[in-house]
């Protein structure tokens, strides 16, 4: 089916292919649950009055692709199986997202997509919303930072990805989305790594 084209935060943009597969085991999603309710208690997933939810986590599928929250359920105290969803395939040509079931994955899963094409051993993709760390991120000027005039969950955002990161994207394990207010994403070789980065710019401890 097709996605909306609007820009409200939190809406579909890509284009999904629905397939058959196996169910997603819980085992192997419960450190990534457990990591998301934690992100979710520093109040960097939710729901914004509107109702959109904002935030969401991924890691990578043994068997490929990737595994990520689905749309609108940041704001969930717990998630289940069935609210993670499994992307087998992504097509940036026709922004095109392959999935396992009938859920959509959440509206960021082409930029998670893009960063895990970046380098292997990256294995776990967080993406949080903070107002206040987002503007002190931005006055840093060894942050990286996507451009402002590139929107959230875009082709554009998933090609400023790749160009964002020439080189060894651990040297600086998060970054700004500057045209995506609020937004932050930090990815690491375990969900450990990608926490750590965002509590330490936050000087919160872990």
């Amino acid at each position: 089916m097709g996605a909306r084209t609007a820009d409200r935060e939190g809406v579909v943009k890509y284009r999904v292919v629905h397939q058959p597969g196996a169910p997603l085991d819980w085992a192997d999603l419960q450190l990534l649950e457990s990591w998301r309710q934690r992100l979710q208690q520093q109040g960097w997933l939710g729901q914004y009055p509107d109702g959109v939810s904002y935030g969401n986590v991924s890691q990578r599928h043994p068997q490929g692709g990737l595994v990520i929250t689905a749309t609108q359920v940041a704001h969930w105290v717990a998630l289940t199986c069935a609210d993670y969803v499994h992307v087998t395939d992504y097509d940036p040509a026709t922004h095109t997202l392959t999935v396992i079931g009938s859920t959509c994955a959440s509206s960021e899963a082409p930029t998670h997509w893009a960063i895990y094409q970046l380098d292997p051993r990256i294995q776990v993709v967080f993406h949080i919303h903070c107002p206040t760390l987002w503007t002190q991120l931005l006055q840093q000027p060894e942050m990286p930072r996507t451009p402002p005039e590139i929107p959230y969950g875009t082709q554009a955002m998933a090609q400023a990805i790749r160009e964002l990161y020439p080189h060894d994207p651990f040297e600086r394990n998060c970054f700004v989305m500057a045209g995506h207010q609020d937004g932050i994403f930090s990815f690491g070789r375990t969900a450990a790594e990608a926490g750590q980065v965002l509590f330490a710019h936050a000087k919160l401890k872990l």
